[in-house]
């Protein structure tokens, strides 16, 4: 049952491309961007189309309209509008046909293919076991969920969740139509037409050849293969919406129209919108058609088609908290609600502690992230040696070519900008195509000269990687497939892989659903099902340490929250600690139940596992509080 539930779901992921795909060519032709560009014009199409379903729904959810009625409603209207251009999907499949048979005339290029396949194939069912990434059960499937069905509301004790973006709009269309299995595989979806763009970049500024060998090197990365099908996080949307920037622009500078340029700005937005971070993409893309075009009008405009289309979540946080950028402004933009605590925390995640921004720091920093695994906050890695050993010959794909100039500025930027702020390697995930196919247009060229030295490197260094990838993504999948394919049980592959769910489903099986919220001290609460709310002061920003620093100001803010229950596993997080412990000794905080679970230590990739004693303590009733003069410690904008 659980493989015919993975097909099914992928199948309705399908049918979502498709749909991409026919309605976002009609919509290119009312914009006059139609053209015989093959699989380009159609990652054009699907990627507009996003961009609009994007904002669509997301506007739908500020105001509680994203339900199930109104999203069938939706596509079914899209359905209508495609037309004619229900046409594209058979044309797209026939034209991969025919490439396909021309590329199998060449024995390496049929074994390029058939890995390319089987990577696919493996990527789409390790999309379809149950969510365990971290960071997606923190936040970026955690709020989706809290928010389906429902007008959206800020929480502010789930500080993340205010980075959701256009992004997650898609993981709750995923949720709103009945599973968050159909989100995962928009992800999955997104990074095979990340693939499709790479593929057209590469064979644009290099050879057919080569962009079959770029796209499964892309796949085998570490870095990609996790993206794409078990991290449950979004971020391969900026990689899709980057690649279309660049190729957008280029058509912009060969056929000098402003649509092109327009579309690229529209782009652009659509990466910004995703991460707060990615604003350097339409900065680049405003500079890149500047420098193309000499024409401030034309660039304003770019700009201003960015800014259209990757606004909305900053306004939507403007709303809420009167920082656009909320918490990274609140110092100045809303200092009577700031915590210092919850900020200085955030920033001291993001920032690793091996952060230099001297000049030496900056220039060593895309030398040592790829080399060493815990430089940089780790996973830098990840994305492998092989952008780094081919950096050299970039000289040799440095063209007067539009579109290599435009993706060697994006690229340029991105990596620029990374460097001056955070220094994490895994927000170069929107620029990773670029590299790719720059360091492989390179490679082409380099080969082309006859220097057998470098043809021995560059061959050598290829196999090495693609031999590493092969084996590292199926080590990777033994943990995920057995799921996804009914060999193992949903409950069981959870309890063994998902942070914090042996302490989540006994908070499951012990608490009533139906009286009062429980506040926990758990990063990972994607799979409570009870009303909760987050007391980690690293993670909520109604935890403020100046504000709740006694017993009394505790018990008030539990009981105006209408939190009945608090869990606490092993200990209280510090600095609240010592007002929670007094309020055990005083009663008013009293245990009803108690276990010891296993739970990880460091990294899950390590399976480092140790047990804690998880214990629901019951906060005990007091005077009903006056909600009109009561005076919490944060008050919603």
């Amino acid at each position: 049952m659980a493989l015919i539930a993975s097909i099914s779901l992928l199948l309705m992921v399908f049918m979502l491309g498709c749909l991409a795909l026919a309605c976002g060519t009609r919509m290119l032709g009312w914009l006059g961007l139609s053209g015989e560009m093959g699989l380009e014009e159609e990652l054009y199409a699907a990627g507009f189309f996003f961009v609009v379903l994007e904002v669509l729904l997301f506007i739908l959810s500020l105001f509680g309209w994203l339900r199930p009625i109104v999203v069938w409603i939706v596509l079914a209207g899209a359905a209508l509008i495609a037309g004619k251009a229900w046409r594209q999907p058979l044309r797209l499949a026939a034209a991969l046909v025919r490439r396909l048979r021309r590329a199998i005339r060449s024995p390496l290029i049929l074994a390029i293919a058939i890995l390319i396949i089987g990577c696919t194939l493996l990527d789409a069912f390790l999309a379809m076991a149950p969510l365990t990434g971290s960071d997606a059960m923190l936040y970026h499937f955690t709020a989706p969920m809290l928010e389906v069905g429902k007008r959206w509301e800020p929480l502010y004790w789930l500080t993340f969740s205010f980075y959701t973006g256009l992004g997650h709009i898609l993981i709750q269309l995923g949720m709103t139509l009945g599973s968050d299995r159909i989100s995962t595989g928009l992800i999955y979806l997104a990074g095979l037409m990340t693939a499709g763009g790479l593929f057209v970049l590469t064979r644009r500024i290099a050879s057919e050849g080569w962009a079959w060998l770029a796209v499964l090197t892309f796949l085998l990365t570490p870095m990609v293969y996790w993206q794409i099908g078990t991290s449950g996080c979004p971020d391969i949307w900026m990689a899709f919406y980057t690649t279309l920037v660049v190729l957008a622009a280029a058509r912009g500078m060969e056929r000098g129209g402003q649509n092109w340029w327009c579309l690229a700005g529209i782009f652009a937005g659509a990466v910004a919108g995703v991460k707060y971070t990615a604003w350097s993409v339409p900065a680049a893309l405003v500079l890149c058609c500047f420098v193309a075009t000499r024409s401030l009008r034309r660039s304003v405009a770019c700009g201003v088609c960015s800014l259209v289309a990757g606004i909305l979540p900053l306004v939507r946080n403007a709303w809420w908290s009167n920082d656009p950028c909320f918490p990274f402004l609140s110092r100045w933009l809303n200092p009577q609600q700031f915590n210092s605590y919850t900020l200085d925390t955030v920033l001291a995640n993001l920032q690793p502690t091996d952060t230099d921004r001297t000049p030496l720091g900056l220039l060593k920093y895309p030398f040592v992230f790829p080399l060493q695994w815990n430089a940089y906050g780790g996973f830098g890695h990840s994305w492998g040696p092989l952008v780094l050993a081919f950096a050299p010959l970039l000289v040799f794909s440095v063209r007067r070519k539009p579109l290599s100039m435009a993706a060697i500025l994006v690229w340029a930027v991105v990596l620029l900008t990374n460097e001056l702020t955070a220094q994490q390697p895994r927000y170069l995930l929107a620029a990773f195509p670029l590299a790719l196919a720059l360091v492989f247009a390179g490679a082409a060229e380099a080969l082309q000269r006859g220097w057998r030295l470098v043809r021995v490197a560059v061959i050598v260094s290829l196999l090495s990687f693609l031999t590493f990838g092969v084996c590292s993504e199926a080590l990777y999948a033994r943990d995920f497939l057995p799921v996804a394919v009914g060999m193992e049980k949903r409950e069981v592959f959870l309890q063994r892989m998902a942070p914090d769910y042996p302490a989540v489903a006994f908070i499951n099986r012990s608490l009533d659903r139906g009286e009062g919220r429980v506040m926990v001290f758990l990063r990972y609460t994607y799979y409570l099902r009870v009303p909760f709310e987050m007391g980690d002061p690293s993670v909520s920003w109604l935890m403020n340490p100046d504000k709740l620093a006694e017993p009394s100001l505790m018990l008030r803010f539990l009981r105006q929250e209408n939190l009945r229950w608090i869990v606490k596993v092993a200990d209280y997080p510090q600095p609240f600690a010592p007002t929670l412990q007094m309020l055990e000794r005083e009663g008013k905080l009293r245990p009803v139940a108690s276990t010891d679970v296993p739970i990880f230590t460091g990294f899950r990739l390590y399976r480092q596992k140790g047990r804690a004693k998880v214990v629901i303590l019951e906060v005990q009733p007091g005077p009903a509080l006056d909600q009109a003069n009561a005076s919490g410690p944060f008050k919603t904008p």
